[in-house]
């Protein structure tokens, strides 16, 4: 029905070759499939069809799935230029969006109180076939806004089925990086399952109801980062002193992994600054409240 042709270079506009014409940039407009033939469209007048290499394009005849093809030039066969055949050109380069719940609309936690989260992430189409049949599910049109409003959608319901499990004071502190571990492994799963791969996943904010502040500083936990502790024991005040400085080296130690990966080309800059940036953070926070402790202890 078709053949890849080999060295034949795609013209900005000729009327014998299908290709997808698209405007620059990535608005929340743009789209992220295109159609032939559409009402109009005559496909017996076409001799070649086009996709470019951050392109994917599925070959149907007859509603049936014929092939997937990647970049390149294909020249239509006699028998391929009738009434039933339709290609479908989906764009698989990278999309970066930015992404939040806000705190009066927030995700319930465990402790019925709730939370509101922003961060933001990249990702592509890696399986074409499922995401034109799961997510798109033959629609003529599909835009970033369309994908945009999908992830809201799933971002919203994975973060309930993980926070349910776990108090606010438990996200913001002690489990904080275990559960941001639990969202990045389930949005993954979820991404996969409709064709798209996650490449990164970033939390760079949490907000929480103003009274929990109290709330917060009334725990008391032995790896909190914000203590009222009125008449401890000094036994105590050292263990929750160990505590905090194991967290601080098992930060460093993550950092440090993350240096590594940076190296190995396993990660980007971009994605290196940004864990490195959370991870400081964290660490800054917690050696804060160690010179709260050591401030207490020395007192005592």
């Amino acid at each position: 029905m078709f053949r890849k042709v080999e060295n034949k270079k795609i013209p900005d506009y000729d009327p014998e070759i299908i290709a997808w014409q698209r405007k620059d940039g990535k608005d929340l407009d743009a789209q992220l499939i295109f159609l032939f033939p559409k009402e109009g469209d005559n496909i017996k007048k076409k001799k070649y069809f086009a996709v470019k290499d951050y392109e994917k394009a599925l070959f149907y005849n007859k509603g049936v799935l014929v092939d997937v093809l990647g970049g390149g030039i294909y020249e239509l066969g006699k028998d391929a230029r009738i009434k039933g055949t339709e290609i479908v050109w989906i764009d698989t380069s990278i999309v970066e969006f930015p992404w939040g719940v806000p705190k009066n609309n927030g995700i319930p936690c465990k402790d019925g109180l709730t939370v509101g989260l922003h961060g933001d992430l990249k990702l592509k189409v890696s399986d074409v076939k499922a995401f034109y049949n799961k997510l798109v599910a033959g629609k003529g049109e599909w835009t970033t806004l369309d994908l945009k409003n999908w992830i809201k959608s799933l971002l919203h319901t994975s973060l309930r089925d993980i926070f349910k499990n776990y108090e606010v004071k438990q996200i913001l502190l002690e489990d904080r990086e275990r559960v941001l571990n639990l969202v990045i492994s389930k949005v993954t799963e979820e991404f996969l399952k409709f064709g798209l791969e996650l490449e990164t996943f970033n939390l760079l904010g949490i907000k929480y109801p103003d009274e929990l502040r109290s709330i917060i500083e009334q725990d008391v936990t032995k790896t909190k980062l914000i203590s009222k502790i009125g008449k401890e024991s000094v036994n105590g005040l050292i263990e929750q002193k160990k505590n905090i400085e194991n967290r601080i080296n098992e930060l460093k130690e993550k950092l440090q992994e993350e240096q590594n990966k940076l190296l190995d080309a396993k990660i980007n800059q971009e994605y290196y600054e940004k864990k490195k940036e959370q991870i400081e953070d964290f660490i800054k926070e917690y050696q804060e409240e160690l010179k709260k402790i050591s401030e207490k202890i020395s007192r005592i």
